[in-house]
């Protein structure tokens, strides 16, 4: 979600509303004495509407699941309410616990929430960052479901090319036996490509690949590309080899395409379970505080 001039009247509502409550706890709990506590009347809708707030927030997942219903109202705007509703509710459960951390059921829910909070926030903020640094840095993005495809067509173009320009592939090492052979292997610029190819370009196709591929840094795939290029006895292939080139760049942003896809998404790992531990105990809290 981004932040942006469309959210100016959510962030007064939660001014608004957050002033609200926060001016009618410290009247309340002035006017009574020993302080407003969580079971008072006030305690209890304090607390009941900042639990329904949060139940609110928590339903944006299940949005997803019925799009069709219309009456729902748009996603956007659900999403804008999970951010701005989801922190008035931490608001009015202040206002419910009397800024009071409670006992041990009760602060093990108020960590639970702070973590919910913290990587809410953490969330937001990466939205409204790493998709303008995966524009920056990668101009054409490729559809992320598509890259493992793309990168097994990417392959098998430059397989066809190798194969054009060195020949079917042995899979055997060459010999080195002797300085001959070495001296005979320096001067054979097809048998360097190959073997250029099958150890560190093609595997740079993969799916999973490593990171630590020099070809991952631009400058140092461009300094083994170009010292493929003054192999002598590649002169005619020069066309091949940068078109393997290009492969290699294209492969690297998607990579870079795939890390920040990665982080845009990770905080959820700890944000969903969290907020579903948020719930279970606030439901046990609402259950025992009526029992006993």
């Amino acid at each position: 979600m981004l932040i942006d001039a469309k959210q100016k009247k959510w962030f007064a509502a939660f001014v608004l509303l957050s002033a609200a409550a926060l001016a009618g706890w410290w009247y309340i709990n002035r006017t009574i004495p020993g302080g407003l506590r969580g079971g008072d009347t006030v305690g209890l809708w304090f607390g009941s509407l900042g639990s329904v707030l949060m139940i609110y927030a928590g339903l944006l997942a299940a949005h997803r699941k019925v799009p069709s219903w219309w009456w729902l109202g748009a996603r956007k705007t659900w999403l804008r309410g999970h951010v701005w509703m989801g922190l008035l509710s931490v608001v009015l459960i202040l206002c419910h616990s009397s800024f009071h951390w409670g006992g041990p059921l009760e602060k093990t829910l108020w960590w639970v929430l702070i973590g919910v909070i913290v990587t809410g926030i953490l969330g937001v903020i990466l939205q409204n960052i790493l998709p303008r640094l995966l524009t920056s840095r990668v101009p054409t993005e490729a559809p992320y479901e598509q890259i493992p495809h793309l990168c097994r067509e990417m392959r098998r173009k430059a397989d066809a090319i190798i194969d054009e320009v060195c020949g079917a592939y042995d899979p055997s090492p060459p010999i080195l036996e002797n300085t001959i052979a070495v001296v005979q292997y320096a001067s054979n610029a097809k048998a360097q490509l190959r073997d250029f190819y099958e150890n560190e370009v093609r595997p740079f196709f993969d799916a999973k690949v490593s990171r630590r591929s020099p070809l991952f840094n631009p400058l140092q795939a461009e300094a083994r590309f170009t010292k493929l290029r003054r192999l002598p006895g590649l002169d005619d292939a020069t066309h091949q080899v940068d078109d393997l080139a290009r492969y290699c760049e294209e492969r690297r942003l998607m990579a870079e395409q795939e890390r920040i896809h990665f982080w845009l998404h990770a905080w959820l790992l700890v944000h969903i379970p969290l907020s579903v531990a948020l719930l279970v105990l606030g439901v046990t809290h609402v259950v025992t505080a009526l029992r006993y």
